[in-house]
């Protein structure tokens, strides 16, 4: 398992050295960062509007993009996905064997959209590694006496609402469990008030230069519901909400199939979970996995356009909570149960599966990396009809 997942990091890796394709990431994080630097401050550019969200975990990338340009950025980017799959693995043994959750980081490092981000200046990893945080020491929190795991989970989802616009659908949910594990606190300044105030100690200076630039601190989500009939095939939002819920049973299913895949074991496995939703509701821990990825589960079938990295954390958290129930309880008119090494072969099998396809992607790099392609050659491969200009734009082809 070691040297699988050694394989798997070294072809992420090799990624990071190639020039920089990702749409969003020459579209407008990096533009945004040069922007910066340039200018010495945060500014307001009117032809990219994104330099009006949340910029928390773009200045990380910042910091590689003003050392190594694009290649620091994306060592960025590697950074952050190596450091999710730390978290990662600190979760998954609160409730599983070193054994299992090697198993588990060893998939989830197979995910696609972890594949694709952690060689690219994407902040949808940054944001999956903020929120595992904000879950794992919340979870600690029940074990603890003293309120140091919740400050530090408050400060981690602090982190996630000034990194992504949209985090803000998960506060509910957050505030939620984190009432759920102060029910003994008796003070509403412990409980409510203080955890409140901590929550917005990070992206309140990005609502407030969005306030100040445009009058809404939100801009972006103007932006979006503006474009709704181009990104989610509706023009009119409650239709668009209506026909979502109309086909959400039908969403496990588009998972499996979904461009931008996990693993069809997360989709597989819902069937044991609902089995067992009693026990999970009787267990706090499980709990909060369960209502952490239920709450991801719709942000990402009810957010346009349907992207699994929107909701990237809470899939992690489903799959270890599925393992497990798989793990922990019996199943069958026999009550078998299974195995750790059959979990083990099950979780590295799928992860075989989902690595396949990077093989074609290192054959494409090290076709460059060698010396077998220019940069402008590399370039035209990914021409598409819609990312063409911005390669030109950003790379001067």
């Amino acid at each position: 398992m070691i040297y699988f997942l050694s394989l798997i990091w070294l072809s992420h890796f090799i990624q990071v050295l190639v020039p920089e394709t990702g749409f969003d990431a020459i579209w407008y994080h990096l533009p945004v960062v040069d922007n910066i630097l340039k200018n010495g401050k945060i500014l307001f550019s009117p032809e990219l509007y994104q330099s009006l969200n949340p910029l928390f975990s773009d200045l990380f990338f910042m910091v590689g993009y003003f050392l190594l340009g694009e290649t620091g950025a994306k060592f960025v980017a590697y950074l952050f996905a190596l450091l999710l799959i730390v978290a990662t693995y600190k979760l998954s043994r609160i409730f599983l064997s070193s054994k299992l959750s090697f198993a588990i980081i060893i998939l989830v490092s197979t995910f696609q959209v972890i594949s694709w981000q952690s060689s690219s200046f994407y902040i949808d990893v940054a944001k999956a590694f903020w929120e595992i945080l904000a879950v794992l020491f919340v979870i600690k929190s029940l074990d603890s006496k003293n309120n140091l795991h919740k400050i530090k989970s408050v400060l981690a989802f602090s982190a996630t609402l000034a990194t992504k616009l949209f985090s803000v659908f998960l506060i509910p949910t957050y505030l939620f469990v984190y009432w759920w594990t102060s029910a003994h606190e008796k003070k509403f300044s412990q409980w409510f008030l203080l955890p409140f105030i901590l929550l917005f100690l990070f992206p309140i200076y990005f609502y407030i230069n969005s306030y100040l630039a445009t009058g809404n601190p939100f801009y972006s989500f103007s932006i979006h519901l503006d474009k709704l009939s181009e990104i989610g095939g509706q023009s009119n939002l409650l239709k668009y909400f209506f026909q979502r819920s109309l086909s959400l049973p039908i969403s496990p299913i588009k998972l499996i199939f979904s461009r931008d895949y996990i693993s069809p074991l997360v989709s597989i496995l819902l069937i044991p979970v609902f089995l067992k939703i009693k026990e999970i509701i009787g267990n706090k821990k499980l709990s909060i996995l369960f209502v952490f990825s239920a709450s991801q589960w719709l942000l990402w079938w009810y957010l346009p356009p349907l992207s699994i990295r929107y909701a990237l954390s809470g899939f992690i958290t489903l799959l270890i909570l599925e393992i497990h129930i798989l793990k922990n309880y019996s199943w069958g008119a026999h009550k078998y149960k299974i195995t750790t090494k059959k979990l083990v072969a099950i979780l590295l099998i799928f992860a075989t599966i989902n690595f396949l396809p990077r093989l074609f992607v290192n054959y494409r790099s090290l076709k460059y990396l060698l010396g077998n392609q220019t940069k402008k050659q590399y370039i035209e491969q990914f021409y598409d009809g819609s990312i063409d200009q911005k390669l030109k734009d950003w790379h001067g082809y």
